[in-house]
Formats: structure tokens, sequence, C-alpha cells
């Protein structure tokens, strides 16, 4: 009889509200920790040599109303504002983890419009015009989380790094008011300013199948998926292309990947692997996307 081959399935955990484990990385095995209660939750400060992390919790956000919530997002952002400028360090990325991301809260919005309500006043305050944006704002990523909490996580460096904007993308800070009465306020990726183990890091912000403003492959995770690289791509071409590299080629060294639905996870998967090959490190996890439309996201660490 033949050998019957039994192939494991990669199971697609749910995500948790953290950022990669390369952050830690950064930060260094033994960084000074400060944590105090605030804002009704909680604040950690971790500080290394070259990095600052800062993470905020602010648990049972999913019970409060639009305008608590606009203003528990404000003051969170501010409060790293506050940490950072006391340290004389930069942002250069965020993960934001919003519960119940898609529940109606108001006239057609919902919480992740309500989100981006609160962070839009922060960055105002914190980086002043939105004319400015274009120059001061990191990278980001914004998903759906389970739980009750909302958790807010930077990562800043002594230097400011350098925004990067997609080609074929509308910057996400001049989005229409489709998208909510105030848009996201991120940057596509961030270049940092110091190289990090001998290369120059581009820290990619949460990327989908978007084209100018628009959803594209609405319902085809196959058709969302190779959009989404071809973003990816485009975005490292436009970083190379900055820095006067056009000839060289950029490349990803971590990768995470959000996946709506566990059953997409094999063609998501492939369709990585065909365009990029082995990535030496990449995460799957299951988590809502901050469109419902929206089936797969992918961020990264690309080395310039």
């Amino acid at each position: 009889m033949p050998k019957t081959t039994v192939t494991t399935p990669i199971a697609l955990a749910p995500l948790a509200p953290l950022p990669p484990s390369w952050v830690d990385a950064l930060v260094g095995p033994s960084p000074s920790v400060s944590r105090t209660d605030a804002l009704d939750g909680t604040v950690e400060v971790r500080t290394g040599p070259d990095f600052t992390h800062v993470a905020i919790t602010i648990p049972q956000a999913h019970t409060l109303p639009p305008d608590r919530l606009h203003e528990h997002v404000r003051d969170a952002y501010l409060s790293v504002a506050a940490t950072l400028n006391a340290q004389q360090r930069h942002p250069v990325r965020f993960w934001n983890f919003v519960p119940h991301i898609h529940t109606p809260s108001g006239a057609h919005l919902d919480r992740y419009m309500i989100f981006n309500g609160g962070r839009f006043a922060a960055c105002e305050h914190w980086h002043g015009s939105p004319n400015d944006f274009d120059h001061t704002l990191a990278a980001a990523s914004g998903v759906g989380v389970l739980g009750e909490a909302l958790a807010i996580h930077c990562l800043a460096a002594d230097d400011a790094g350098e925004p990067v904007e997609n080609p074929r993308q509308v910057p996400a800070y001049k989005y229409s008011r489709r998208y909510g009465p105030r848009p996201p306020c991120f940057a596509r990726a961030t270049r940092l300013a110091r190289q990090v183990n001998g290369a120059w890091w581009l820290l990619v912000a949460g990327t989908a199948s978007i084209c100018g403003e628009l959803t594209v492959h609405a319902g085809d995770v196959e058709g969302q998926t190779v959009e989404t690289l071809d973003n990816l791509d485009a975005l490292l071409a436009a970083a190379e292309d900055k820095r006067g590299a056009s000839d060289a080629r950029a490349r990803f060294s971590s990768l995470r990947v959000y996946i709506v639905r566990p059953d997409d996870l094999g063609v998501v998967r492939d369709r990585i692997a065909a365009r990029y090959g082995e990535i030496p490190d990449i995460e799957f996890a299951q988590s809502e996307l901050c469109r419902a439309d929206l089936l797969v996201e992918i961020e990264g660490i690309a080395e310039l």
C-alpha cells in the first residue's frame, strides 16, 4: 500500500495585545522599568540604552461610551508624548489593539473611528498642525483584539525616524471622511535614523489591500494578499528611492500577518512564500482588522 503522509495544519492563534518579540530585543535584556496607575489603567515604561517601550492598558474599554473612549485614547497618547519628551526620545512605531473594533458607536461610526478621533486630537497637540504630519508621524498598526482592554504600545528611539509613504496609497492621515470624522494618524513606514545590527531598518506599518484609500478585492483573500504584497513592494521601493539606492533590493527579515478567517491561513502563507521565499521570523495571528471588508494585513521589518 502507498504510504500516506499526514500533514499537521498550522493553528492560527488569536492575537495577543503585544508588539512583536523583536521590540524586546531592541530595548535590551535589562531595561529600567517603571509602572504607574493612570488613565483608569496602567502605564509601563521600559527604557534601554537606545530604545524605550511605552505600554498603556485601558481596562474595560469596550464599555466606554464614545466620548469617554475618545478622551481615554487622547490622554493615553498624550501620556506617551510626555514620557518621551522627558526622555528626549522620539516615537518610531505604534501598535494599537482595540476591543470590539467594529461595534457601532454613533451614527455611521464604529469603535475604530472613535479611537481615531482621540488619536488625531493627541497628534494635533503633540506634533502641531496636520500640515506637519507628513514628517512627524510614526508607522503604526491598529487592529481588533479579543477581550475588554484597549492597549497602546509605542517604540521610541534617540533620533526621530524618517516617514515613508506608499505611492500606490493616499497617506492615511489624508483619508476622506468616509472612514470617519478624523483620519487615522500614522505613516506607512518609518526608517530608523541609525543602523541596527549593521543594517538600515524600515519599520513597516500594517499594510492591507487598499489602493488610493479604497479597499480592493473585497471577499477575495487571495486577491487581497497579492494586493497587500504589491503595496509592500511599492513601499520598499519608495524607501530605497528616498535614500538614493534605487538599484538596491530591500528584504524583509520579520513579518507579522493578521488574518481574519482561520481557513485563509494556507492561501495567505503560500502567497507570501511565493513572493518572498523563506523569511527568518514570521508570525501569523487571527485578528479583526480596521475595516470590516479587509481579510489580511501584514507588517514587519525590512532591511534596506
